[in-house]
């Protein structure tokens, strides 16, 4: 760790994969924060491009600011890779970073601010986390959307509840600052987990507490493979597309089986404290069978009441009554999918 004085260290997770077009501006951008000290820990996961030889001119150009965290060969992906970061990270506080972005030099310093007003109302010893809105930019740094959650449309007002953050997650990974309870909390993430972002976003909800900041910090690049709303064609099936449940039970099964994990990771993790139960607390673990009963019930009428009286809803009416009518309709759907 790098000796620095009261001011606490931020270490700061850059997961790397064929990066080499955008990368140089993200380690710069981050080098150049007005918040002190920081420390740039890379991962890289076994990119084929010119990745690894830039990491390592960071490395020797800035010691002590950039280090590489060595692939023990665990990888495949981001939300592994950022795991192991996570895993090799020891500062009171951790910011994950996308590769391909450019963050705005007040980012950690606005973080930071926040983060200490959680504390101050919370205690250092809970799980807390700070995130923020993102400015859209297209490949050359040049403005599509002034905020991603106003192009999103997303209900920052409701979405800190847990039953929302189940099926919904609004937080975007590089825009994340979280403390060092949070990152042991986020630490027990399987591999059901569907990214390390909703994760830790599913963690405050549950047992901590989050503060979301207006401001953009980042310049979230679009470019030709991360095209902001890109449209899949849908495969040929023969089944009505009124009734065509393939991508709808795709994205339900995620997540279900991210919520059954989390509920069996924290509900059998017992406390320091043997008088105070289990780390999950009860409302928690009640919302969190509430939304398995929407897919456990072998009635229907049970899965959509349980989905609409639970809150389980996401943004846009149209999203919850695709969902609703897949829940109506879940049998059949099975049924598609092991054809």
């Amino acid at each position: 760790m790098i000796a620095h004085d009261t001011t606490p260290l931020i270490q700061v997770l850059l997961a790397t994969y064929n990066g080499e077009r955008f990368l140089r501006e993200q380690i710069d951008s981050v080098l150049a924060q007005t918040y002190a000290p920081v420390e740039v820990l890379v991962r890289d996961d076994g990119s084929s491009d010119a990745t690894q030889t830039i990491v390592g001119e960071y490395v020797q150009r800035f010691p002590g600011k950039v280090r590489l965290v060595p692939n023990d060969g665990t990888g495949g992906n981001a939300q592994t890779n950022f795991l192991r970061l996570l895993e090799a990270s020891d500062a009171p506080y951790v910011a994950f970073c996308d590769q391909d972005d450019v963050w705005l030099p007040e980012k950690l310093a606005l973080e930071m601010d926040a983060m200490r007003s959680l504390e101050a109302r919370f205690g250092e010893a809970s799980p807390l986390l700070v995130y923020t809105d993102l400015r859209v930019v297209d490949q050359s740094l040049k403005t599509v959307a002034e905020s991603f959650w106003q192009h999103q449309l997303l209900p920052l007002d409701s979405m800190t509840k847990l039953e929302k953050i189940l099926v919904q997650n609004v937080v975007t990974g590089c825009t994340e600052l979280m403390n060092s309870a949070l990152r042991s909390m986020v630490l027990q993430m399987p591999a059901a987990a569907s990214m390390h972002d909703w994760w830790s976003a599913l963690c405050v909800g549950a047992m901590g507490h989050a503060t979301a900041l207006a401001t953009p910090t980042v310049l979230y690049r679009q470019h030709d493979s991360n095209v902001l709303g890109a449209m899949r064609n849908r495969p040929v099936t023969g089944v009505p597309a009124w009734r065509n449940h393939t991508a709808r039970l795709q994205t339900w099964q995620m997540i279900v089986q991210q919520a059954e994990a989390f509920l069996r990771v924290y509900s059998e993790q017992k406390s320091s404290d043997p008088k105070s139960g289990d780390q999950l607390p009860a409302d928690a673990q009640r919302k969190l069978r509430g939304l398995l009963r929407c897919n456990d019930s072998r009635n229907r009428i049970v899965r959509v009441a349980s989905l609409f009286m639970g809150g389980y809803l996401q943004q846009g009416l149209r999203r919850n009554l695709a969902t609703a009518w897949l829940l109506w309709d879940l049998d059949e759907a099975r049924r598609q999918q092991q054809r």
